[in-house]
């Protein structure tokens, strides 16, 4: 016998996609760090009042915005982790009371945060005016994507600004090897490689087995003494 199930022709989109794309930990917390260095600064020097008042209320919102996000991107990992659905919604609803608002049940608290983090990434000036990154608060930077064979950058075009931080490198497994660029024959050129994609076919150099009765394994250790 056999049973046939009828599916529906069209599945209904999400109403509200959590976060697409997801955005990295790291990253965020990067942000999240230095946005609360430059709140606290002006604190710990003693000369708050003659910082901008708006420049500091921004910066103090949005490092409690990303802390939320990384809770709620946490809680979204473990659906059945009710403490970290919790969390997130706390999270959530601190930013809410810097902005004088109500607070909100758990799952409407989290889907405004998503709402607020989309709209602080598109908005003018997501970082500071005075972000090490030197974007100047636009949250973009000028960086090189195409590099002639001789190293020399032939084009470039607007990325996220990293705040001065070096980008995360790749691993030699990397399909650039882990350069950080891949060479385009056909063009003779490099082009950033943007994404870490592992090449599952990777094979990692084997140690060469050493005959010095000295070496404490395969590796030619340094003699112990």
């Amino acid at each position: 016998m056999t049973t046939t199930t009828h599916a529906p022709a069209s599945v209904p989109a999400a109403i509200h996609p959590a976060y697409d794309p997801t955005p990295s930990i790291p990253r965020l917390i990067t942000e999240l760090v230095q946005e609360d260095f430059w709140a606290r600064y002006a604190q710990v020097r003693g000369d708050a009042p003659h910082f901008d008042a708006d420049y500091l209320a921004n910066r103090k919102r949005t490092a409690l915005l990303l802390r939320a996000v990384i809770a709620d991107i946490v809680a979204l990992a473990a659906p059945g982790n009710t403490a970290a659905a919790a969390d997130a919604a706390s999270a959530a609803n601190a930013v809410r009371s810097g902005d004088w608002r109500l607070q909100l049940p758990a799952e409407a608290a989290r889907t405004w945060l998503r709402d607020q983090y989309l709209e602080w990434q598109h908005s003018e000036a997501p970082h500071p005016p005075n972000c090490p990154g030197g974007c100047r608060g636009s949250g973009l930077v000028m960086q090189a994507q195409i590099w002639q064979d001789d190293g020399v950058a032939v084009h470039a075009e607007p990325s996220d600004c990293l705040r001065g931080e070096e980008p995360d490198p790749h691993g030699p497994d990397c399909r650039c090897h882990g350069d950080g660029r891949r060479w385009n024959a056909e063009r003779r050129e490099y082009a950033l490689c943007d994404i870490y994609t592992p090449n599952p076919a990777y094979e990692p150099p084997q140690p060469v087995a050493s005959d010095d009765p000295w070496s404490t394994g395969p590796y030619r250790d340094e003699r112990p003494f």
